[in-house]
């Protein structure tokens, strides 16, 4: 039976995952009726599961020295109360509908099937790999995917190199001296350097991106407050430059702070790191998707300065992440995260249509190296 086929038939089971899925949509940390549902139908469809990170799950098909992965991630977001406006259901749904085909196929391989928690809070990726998912068996490469609004149903957007920004944010607190503002003499106003701060940092180019997002200072008209506060996030695509900028902003700070009688007190978190797709991974994901969809349908990836955890992943072992069209003419043109963010479920057969190609590809060219 060809590989579309045994999908369509597995796919009123795959849906109705998804749909329960999305049902019982839960926070970054909370994901224990996800996760339930995640290790009762893995389980039963006779994979090894194990639990990591407390509600996060990791499931082998085969057994083997060697494995690659696939990276679903599991939380949903305070919006419609909690609901999936991430697409998270569908990832979930796309890598257990993966498994179920290669299991079907009769695939050799060894595969391991990682759901991640908290995503969209502070990041499971990372807390997962120092648990050991990337061991035992040992991960070599590893692929994850994302739903992508306005980007059409059987069409993808895969590219080498940075495909999401780092993310950093900082929360600089200027100290002045407070007072009267009609009296300039008795006080040290730390708007000022607070404003020439932002006007030295403040940064947009294709490499880069600084955004300040919150100034806080005093509450009322005649009253100099003793502190300014300035929030914002630091965005880039190139290791180095993420470096650069960190220490650029540090020491702006002190600068102007120094030059205006203030003192500057600096909390910089470091987050996440840029996503780069491995070259060679992503030049062969593209040629097995071209075979199957058609040239047309695998577009270039256009970076973005949003920010995914899969990035710790991609530092750690040969990594590919992939856009997911969802669009027609109804469904999957609103933005990530919007109230009104919905899916063409057709998404899914092509989220596993490729990712399974790919795979018997893959398995095809290891025997023919060895």
């Amino acid at each position: 039976m060809l590989v579309s086929e045994i999908i369509k038939c597995k796919l009123p089971e795959i849906i109705s995952l998804r749909e329960k899925l999305s049902l019982n949509a839960e926070l970054s940390f909370k994901e224990f009726k996800t996760q339930k549902i995640l290790l009762d139908f893995l389980n039963k469809s006779g994979l090894k599961t194990s639990v990591l990170y407390n509600t996060g799950v990791s499931a082998l098909l085969n057994n083997g020295e060697e494995c690659i992965a696939l990276r679903a991630d599991m939380d949903a977001l305070p919006v419609n109360g909690v609901s999936h406006v991430c697409g998270h259901d569908y990832h979930m749904a796309i890598i257990i509908g993966t498994a179920l085909v290669l299991k079907e196929l009769g695939y050799e391989n060894c595969v391991k099937f990682i759901f991640q928690p908290a995503e969209e809070d502070e990041g499971g990726a990372l807390p997962m790999i120092k648990e050991g998912v990337l061991e035992n068996p040992k991960v070599t490469e590893i692929i994850g995917l994302h739903v992508w609004p306005g980007l059409k149903v059987g069409k993808i957007s895969v590219g080498p190199g940075s495909s999401m920004a780092s993310v950093d944010d900082f929360h600089i607190t200027f100290k002045g001296i407070g007072g009267h503002a009609a009296m300039p003499e008795a006080f040290i106003n730390p708007i000022y350097p607070a404003i020439e701060f932002i006007e030295n940092i403040k940064t947009h180019n294709e490499d880069s991106l600084v955004s300040v997002a919150c100034i806080n200072s005093g509450n009322t008209s005649n009253v100099v407050s003793s502190e300014a506060i300035v929030k914002g996030t630091v965005r880039t695509f190139n290791v180095k430059l993420r470096e650069n900028l960190k220490e650029k902003i540090i020491n702006s700070a002190n600068t102007v702070a120094k030059n205006h009688g203030c003192e500057a007190e600096i909390y910089y978190s470091w987050q996440y790191p840029p996503l780069i797709n491995d070259k060679k991974l992503t030049e062969e994901f593209i040629q097995s998707s071209k075979i199957i969809l058609g040239n047309e349908n695998v577009l270039p990836l256009v970076r973005t300065f949003a920010a995914e955890d899969f990035s710790f992943f991609a530092e750690k072992v040969p990594a590919l992440h992939f856009r997911l069209g969802i669009a027609d003419d109804n469904k999957g043109l609103a933005p990530l995260h919007s109230t009104f963010f919905n899916v063409n479920d057709d998404a899914v057969f092509y989220g596993i249509y490729v990712i399974v190609n790919f795979l018997i590809n893959k398995r095809i060219s290891i025997k023919q190296d060895n």
